[in-house]
């Protein structure tokens, strides 16, 4: 299923850049959060190049989980991530993820993720742009705060 999809994204990447178009630059953030057996919250401000209908860019974050059985636990990381938009105001999403987080006994370990999926971007102005997005986490680690699926939204500015 990992080729499948890394193979169907590369088609897509590849449809992306094959149209001329203008490119430009955005910044902004989003918030993701679930309920599941407790809170999960995640911040995380992005920066971002759209040439076409490829975006690529990058996106730290913090996040704070607080299950009912355990004492609260803060992660940190980076995201690295590409968005290809395949029909107006649609597109399918794919990220790297590297994360910091903390375990049960208190120590940190480094985990890797793989979230894909899709979303949706609405225009709330001449520049500025809403979306949200579903996204599933191909390599769930089993010490990974984040529950499937992945929800997330937010708010970009385009320079």
């Amino acid at each position: 299923m990992k080729t499948t999809g890394l193979f169907l994204f590369a088609i897509l990447l590849t449809m992306a850049l094959q149209h001329e178009g203008q490119a430009q630059v955005y910044a902004g953030g989003n918030i993701g959060f679930h309920y599941k057996d407790g809170t999960y919250l995640d911040v995380a401000p992005l920066i971002g190049y759209r040439y076409n209908k490829l975006d690529i860019g990058i996106s730290p974050f913090l996040s704070y989980r607080d299950r009912r059985d355990q004492d609260p636990r803060y992660a940190y990381g980076n995201r690295t991530f590409a968005q290809i938009t395949f029909m107006p105001n649609v597109f399918v999403h794919a990220e790297f993820d590297v994360s910091n987080i903390e375990r049960a006994d208190g120590s940190r370990k480094w985990i890797n993720a793989f979230p894909v999926g899709g979303g949706y971007r609405y225009s709330l102005g001449e520049r500025t742009q809403a979306y949200g997005m579903v996204l599933y986490d191909l390599m769930l680690d089993d010490d990974s705060p984040v529950e499937q699926p992945i929800v997330r939204g937010g708010i970009v500015y385009s320079f």
